[in-house]
């Protein structure tokens, strides 16, 4: 499916949806990831959302460019939020699906814990064949606004590679409109006995209802990369560079947008991503 049919879709998807029942304002999960997302509620209907898009990023050499295209989603009841995302991924002139789920649980006041599987189709060579990652996240201070994070993870490729990594990661909430996010992610990958650590740093300005716009860096090194089906770049120097603007349009829908930048030894690749979302 080409992009712009796929954005056409989703725009009609989207705005043919009929608003769900407002919810009161929340402040995002601290340690997440996705700016935006509603804090994981206490009662068994919960706040969640849904959201389709695309993206689009040219490659620099004799590289094809990139076109994917993803729905996501999140429910949430109780203590736990349940989330799950379907993409499908056009990279280095192959084509395939990709499956993940998460399951984030608050455990008490000051903890939380978040699991996530994927998993991929036969196609896309490029693609992980199993990943796992898990997180424990710690609330400090007297607003909880520090919040501590270690993490593991795995994943191993359809050509033989795997690799283990470890997480360390810290998230500040100052009275609005700003949060900081950084940490460092140390990647053990094999065959080739190689440690790769790298890091990310992450400003936010926002807050739920309304926008938030966060500027990402991620650089370092990387254990390996399948970029053929008979080549795997190891032990590399990367740099990535994104910018995000999620805007609520009206209470329970509003769209998310990004652009990024990626240097590699093989290709330097820029774009963006572009997504309609629905709160409920």
């Amino acid at each position: 499916m080409k992009l712009k049919a796929l954005l056409t879709i989703t725009v009609l998807l989207v705005s043919g949806l009929t608003l769900a029942q407002d919810r009161s304002q929340q402040p995002i999960p601290q340690g997440s990831s996705l700016p935006g997302m509603a804090s994981i509620p206490l009662g068994m209907n919960g706040p969640g959302f849904a959201e389709l898009g695309g993206s689009y990023f040219n490659l620099t050499g004799t590289s094809p460019h990139w076109e994917d295209a993803y729905a996501k989603a999140l429910i949430s009841g109780g203590l736990n939020g349940i989330s799950g995302e379907v993409s499908r991924q056009n990279r280095f002139g192959d084509t395939g699906w990709y499956y993940s789920f998460g399951w984030t649980r608050v455990w008490s006041e000051n903890w939380y814990s978040e699991l996530d599987f994927g998993t991929s189709t036969v196609d896309g060579f490029f693609l992980p064949k199993a990943r796992v990652d898990a997180l424990i996240n710690r609330k400090l201070l007297p607003r909880k606004q520090l919040v501590l994070t270690l993490g593991a993870g795995y994943d191993r490729s359809k050509v033989g590679n795997f690799d283990y990594r470890g997480h360390l990661g810290a998230t500040y909430y100052f009275s609005r409109p700003w949060i900081v996010q950084g940490g460092a992610i140390f990647t053990y990958a094999r065959p080739g006995n190689i440690l790769a650590p790298s890091g990310f740093l992450a400003v936010t300005h926002g807050h739920v209802k309304e926008h938030y716009i966060t500027a990402r860096a991620n650089f370092g090194r990387e254990g390996y990369e399948v970029i053929n089906a008979g080549q795997t770049i190891v032990n590399f120097a990367f740099q990535d560079y994104s910018l995000n603007w999620r805007q609520w349009m009206a209470p329970n829908w509003g769209f998310s947008a990004t652009a990024e930048y990626e240097s590699k030894p093989v290709y330097h690749r820029a774009g963006g991503t572009i997504g309609l979302f629905l709160d409920f």
